[in-house]
């Protein structure tokens, strides 16, 4: 009987011990396993470490830290864009008080800490200040120059960012702007902003193509368009209106890539005086033709004097193509 008892309890013992563990003393077995060999690996301090928010940690410095060790918040890290030199006897002070197995080497090993961040390009402020200003006066047609701002811009590395306009200012007589911005990030407010600078307006005006000599009639050909900087309206020599040009006369040799003014342009003599000059007389639906001789220089659609050589008289009439002067029965005069 002991015997068999002896057995069962034998039998009992055994079974139990064959039972796995249960997942929770695992996982603190691991645990506590997985910190011990990590421990056990030697501590090495990382080079040139690069922080991505706003704390210096454990983990940035030093490999080999268990978990929770690696974690732990040390210092505040630099200045977005910026780095930090940490001395042999900080780092050694550090690992002390945070019971880490490190010493220094020697007493000039130092590690940079760089805080990573992302620069706003100057385009996209740029572009932001114009879409902003156009809706206070700025022309569609023109460009900003920046005197005054915060460049470079950086914010947090994979942070959402944005501009909140606080107060846009443009000044059309001086051609001058202010505006002010808040700079929102992760949807808080991070810093106030202020831009300041001068507006350029642009116009569109015709440059030659290629060397132009005098007595030229210009062609589409002959010029191209290009904008240039508004200048002062009292400009004497102001450029002409591409529209303008085709089919006028160059009163003056033009370089080619020159800007084309009024002042270098003319429209072309089409009837010369003394020239003899084709007479059409209209009246009615019948049309004559005669010779006559221009008395004076016109342009297409001017009035001119001519004599008809065959009867000597004085007529008037209008330039309707090169030296051709219609008459018609109102125009015709002694």
């Amino acid at each position: 009987m002991a015997k068999k008892i002896l057995t069962f309890i034998s039998f009992i013992f055994f079974s139990m011990t064959a039972l796995p563990s249960s997942p929770l003393s695992m996982d603190l077995s691991d645990q506590v396993e997985s910190d011990e060999m990590l421990q056990a690996l030697p501590i090495v301090l990382k080079e040139n470490p690069v922080v991505n928010d706003s704390h210096i940690r454990l983990g940035d410095l030093f490999s080999g830290l268990t978990e929770e060790d690696d974690k732990k918040i040390i210092a505040p890290a630099p200045a977005l864009g910026k780095d930090a030199i940490l001395t042999a006897d900080w780092l050694y002070n550090v690992a002390k008080k945070n019971k880490i197995n490190w010493v220094p080497a020697n007493s000039q090993i130092t590690v940079k800490v760089f805080h990573a961040a992302k620069e706003i390009e100057s385009t996209e402020i740029k572009k932001f200040l114009l879409s902003e200003l156009k809706k206070y006066g700025l022309p569609e047609n023109a460009d900003i120059s920046v005197q005054k701002g915060v460049f470079p811009l950086l914010v947090p590395i994979d942070s959402d960012w944005q501009f909140s306009p606080v107060k846009v200012e443009y000044n059309s007589k001086k051609q001058s702007f202010e505006v002010k911005l808040d700079l929102i990030v992760n949807g808080e407010k991070k810093q106030e902003l202020s831009f300041a600078g001068h507006a350029q307006i642009f116009i569109p005006v015709a440059v030659a193509k290629q060397d132009l000599e005098a007595g030229t009639v210009i062609t589409q050909d002959d010029i191209t368009v290009r904008n240039i900087i508004q200048e002062s309206r009292n400009r004497r020599n102001r450029a002409a209106n591409v529209e303008d040009l085709i089919g006028k006369e160059v009163k003056r040799f033009i370089h080619g890539g020159q800007t084309i003014s009024d002042n270098d342009i003319k429209t072309p003599v089409m009837v010369e005086k003394g020239k003899i000059v084709t007479l059409n007389f209209t009246k009615g639906n019948v049309m004559l033709s005669a010779k006559g001789k221009a008395l004076e220089d016109g342009e297409i659609g001017e009035t001119v004097r001519v004599m008809n050589i065959q009867s000597k008289n004085i007529i008037q009439g209008t330039v309707t193509a090169p030296s051709t002067v219609s008459i018609s029965s109102m125009d015709g005069r002694r």
